[in-house]
């Protein structure tokens, strides 16, 4: 069974990265990434007993030189029991422009307006 966890977004300034699995490049620049928590990527999960956890991070700035001391923020953060259909959503949400699209919109309707 697999969770999406509410306000994502907190965990890309959590300092924490997890392994890549895949990455592409984004129309008109920057890209989009799948990753798996080190824990998860490391380790049976059926040997430990805890949940699995991957993001979708998308990063938007195309200069790489922008990048630079900012993390790409996460659109979208899952847990589960299952490794293999966690990373299936994952990489069906990172194939997915339109629902990129929708993740980011919400991301930002959430953020606080600065006047």
């Amino acid at each position: 069974m697999l969770d999406q966890q509410e306000g994502a977004e907190r965990s890309a300034r959590d300092g924490a990265r997890g392994t890549p699995l895949y990455r592409r490049p984004m129309p008109g620049g920057g890209y989009v990434e799948v990753e798996l928590d080190a824990a998860s990527a490391d380790t049976a999960p059926e040997s430990t007993g805890a949940p699995i956890r991957g993001r979708l991070v998308m990063e938007r700035r195309a200069d790489p030189g922008r990048r630079y001391g900012h993390r790409a923020p996460v659109v979208a953060e899952l847990t589960g029991d299952d490794r293999d259909e966690l990373v299936a959503d994952l990489f069906r949400l990172a194939r997915d422009n339109a629902a990129l699209a929708r993740s980011v919109m919400r991301m930002q309707a959430l953020r606080p307006q600065v006047d």
